[in-house]
C-alpha cells in the first residue's frame, strides 16, 4: 500500500513521496510589473524584510501555509494583503512533481503526456489531476479564491524539463488597468508604450492572440505576450486554499 511522506519545514513543503512519485518544493509567486516574488527561487526586484515583501511598486504582506491534514491530503493557504497600492500580474500557490513516474495529466477534461512543451494549459477550472504510471491518482483542488473583485481563478497544468507543474492562478479580470505589451529576451525587454498596449487590448482577435502568449504557446514561442494587471488597493487581500489529495 503506498504511504505518503512529506517534509514540511517553516509552513513550506520541502520534499514529498507517494509510491513512486516525488515531489519537490511547493511555494508562492505574485508579480508586479518589474518584481517577482517566490520562496523556491531567486526573487527580482524584491526583498523580504521584517515579514513584508518589498517589490518595485509596492509592499505586500504574505501569509502562506502549509499542512498535510490526513494521512493522503496536503492543504496550501496562500493570502496577500496590500500594504500600499500596487498593481499586480498574479498570484499563485505552485506545486511540483518529477515527470518519470507520472503517466499523463488531465485539465479541463483534457489529457496530456509530458512532451517538454513548456506549455502553460491555462484554464478556468478548479481541479487537475495527474496519473501515475501504477494506476495512482493526485488531485490537486482549488478549494477557495478570493480576487477582491478584481482578478479570476485560475488552474494550469504545465510540462517542462523533467518535471511537471501546477498552478492555482489569480489573474486580471476586464476591464483591467494596465496592459503591459512585450518582447522578452535574455538580453532585454522591449516594452511597448501602455497607450499603444490599451489600444490593442480593445481589439478582441489581437487581446485573444496576445494574452499571455509565449505561457500558451510553449517554448517554442519568442517571448512576445500581453500581461494584463489591475490595482490592489492598500488595505484589499488576494486569496488561494488549495487542496492535494493522493489515491
Amino acid at each position: 500500500m503506498k504511504k505518503l511522506t512529506t517534509l514540511i519545514s517553516d509552513n513550506k513543503l520541502i520534499s514529498g513521496q507517494y509510491g513512486d512519485i516525488h515531489f519537490e518544493p511547493w511555494g508562492l509567486e505574485c508579480s508586479d510589473r518589474h518584481s517577482f516574488v517566490t520562496i523556491t527561487d531567486q526573487p527580482r526586484n524584491a526583498i523580504h524584510r521584517d515579514d513584508i515583501w518589498h517589490l518595485s511598486d509596492g509592499r505586500l504582506q504574505i501569509t502562506y501555509e502549509t499542512e498535510q491534514t490526513s494521512p493522503n491530503t496536503i492543504q496550501l493557504r496562500l493570502s496577500v494583503q496590500a500594504l500600499d497600492d500596487i498593481l499586480l500580474q498574479d498570484a499563485v500557490i505552485r506545486l511540483v512533481f518529477d515527470k518519470s513516474a507520472i503517466k499523463y495529466g488531465i485539465i479541463s477534461d483534457r489529457t496530456f503526456t509530458h512532451c517538454n512543451s513548456d506549455k502553460y494549459r491555462l484554464y478556468p477550472t478548479k481541479q487537475v489531476q495527474l496519473v501515475g504510471q501504477d494506476g495512482g491518482t493526485i488531485t490537486v483542488r482549488l478549494e477557495d479564491a478570493d480576487g477582491a473583485g478584481r482578478f479570476d481563478p485560475y488552474m494550469y497544468l504545465r510540462d517542462r524539463d523533467d518535471h511537471w507543474i501546477i498552478h492555482a492562478r489569480l489573474l486580471p479580470r476586464d476591464p483591467v488597468d494596465q496592459v503591459w505589451l512585450r518582447w522578452a529576451n535574455r538580453f532585454f525587454t522591449l516594452s511597448v508604450p501602455n497607450g499603444v498596449s490599451r489600444l490593442l487590448w480593445r481589439i478582441s482577435p489581437i487581446k485573444k492572440l496576445l494574452w499571455r502568449l509565449r505561457e500558451r504557446a510553449g517554448r517554442r514561442c519568442p517571448e512576445i505576450q500581453a500581461v494584463p494587471l489591475n490595482h490592489l488597493k492598500a488595505g484589499q487581500s488576494l486569496g488561494l486554499e488549495v487542496t492535494c489529495h493522493f489515491d
